[in-house]
Formats: C-alpha cells, sequence, structure tokens
C-alpha cells in the first residue's frame, strides 16, 4: 500500500471508476440506522475509533459502494473516524481496496456481498430489523437488492472481470420480473437511504 501511495498520488486519490457522486448517508456520523450490522459497525467506530477489517471492508465499505457513495465522501469518513487511519494506509485501502475506485490497480474484483456474505462472516443479522433471506418486499435486507443493482449498473466495467462473471451468468439467468422486482427495490432503497 505504502508503494502503491509514493507511486500513484497525488492522482490515487481522485480516482473514482465507476462515477460514484451519491453522499454518505446521515446515518454514517450516528449509528442510528435499523440495519443491525451497520449500526453496531458503525456505532463502534464512533466509541472506539476502531473497526476490524471486516467491519470496514464488507460492511461499510461494501453499502457505501453499494450506495453509489462518493470516493471523496467514504475517504473522509474513515480518516475522521479510525484511529490507525493515516494517509498512505487509509486512501490505498479505501480508492483500491474498499471502493474499486482505481479500478483493479490494487485489488482483482470490488468487494461487495449480499447478507449472506454478512451472515456468514458474523452475527448480525440474527437480530436484525431486516430479513437476510428477502431480496424484495416488506423488511428486505438492502443489501441483497443493492448488490444486484450494483452489477446491474456496472456491467459495461465489471461483465469481462473472470472473478465475477459467475454473478453475470446468475444475472442474465434471471426471470425478467425478478430483475425488475429486484431493481424497483433498489430504486426505493436509494431514494429512502437515509431512513433505512
Amino acid at each position: 500500500m505504502r508503494g502503491i501511495y509514493w507511486h500513484k498520488m497525488p492522482e490515487f486519490a481522485t480516482l473514482n471508476f465507476f462515477n460514484n457522486t451519491e453522499k454518505l448517508p446521515n446515518w454514517y456520523w450516528t449509528g442510528k440506522t435499523k440495519m443491525n450490522c451497520l449500526k453496531d459497525a458503525i456505532k463502534q467506530s464512533l466509541t472506539f475509533a476502531y473497526a476490524h477489517h471486516i467491519q470496514r471492508l464488507m460492511i461499510t465499505g461494501n453499502f457505501a459502494l453499494l450506495a453509489g457513495t462518493d470516493p471523496s465522501e467514504v475517504d473522509a469518513w474513515y480518516l475522521g473516524i479510525y484511529i490507525d487511519a493515516l494517509h498512505w494506509v487509509e486512501i490505498t485501502n479505501t480508492r483500491g481496496m474498499s471502493q474499486f475506485a482505481d479500478g483493479g490497480i490494487i485489488g482483482t474484483k470490488p468487494y461487495v456481498s449480499s447478507a449472506s456474505y454478512i451472515d456468514k462472516m458474523s452475527h448480525y443479522c440474527g437480530t436484525c430489523f431486516y430479513n437476510k433471506a428477502k431480496k424484495t418486499g416488506d423488511k428486505a435486507c438492502p443489501f441483497n437488492s443493492l448488490y444486484w443493482n450494483f452489477y446491474d449498473r456496472h456491467e459495461s466495467k465489471l461483465a469481462q472481470n473472470p472473478r465475477i462473471g459467475m454473478m453475470y451468468k446468475l444475472w442474465h439467468n434471471m426471470k425478467p420480473e425478478d430483475k425488475t422486482a429486484l431493481l424497483q427495490q433498489a430504486d426505493y432503497y436509494l431514494k429512502h437511504i437515509n431512513e433505512l
């Protein structure tokens, strides 16, 4: 990471491969969300200025990427929250690994997931307001529809990536009505993101 920092800065800090422009949800600064994984990871971060790598990458970073958040917003949050966020470590991890804003200089694929992975890697889903198994409908976990929305939105940039080709096969094999329902669910959540 230090080598990338010295080799690629200051341009690296402006990279935005997906052209994401959304604001970070307000509850990133309070932890007041009904999503148990984000509530716990954010409140822990605000209280102790520390979070585990999985909490940073696959919960807070994952959601920010799925939501189309401007990488500069994510950079500012990580730099402002974590006690170990030295600039050369934070910027390369955030822009490169967490947000894939560098288009693959550091990581080979975007680190995004649905609720299934979060459930495997944590204890959060069992007591969440949202249902980890539901993709659409009342109390469907936002990670599920946002995950498929992310792949649909960025197919032109990601479809040829050999590490995620299987996801596009799954997406293309879904029934049209199921795809529409997922995208509509994601659109609703994105429009009401500060209420999640």
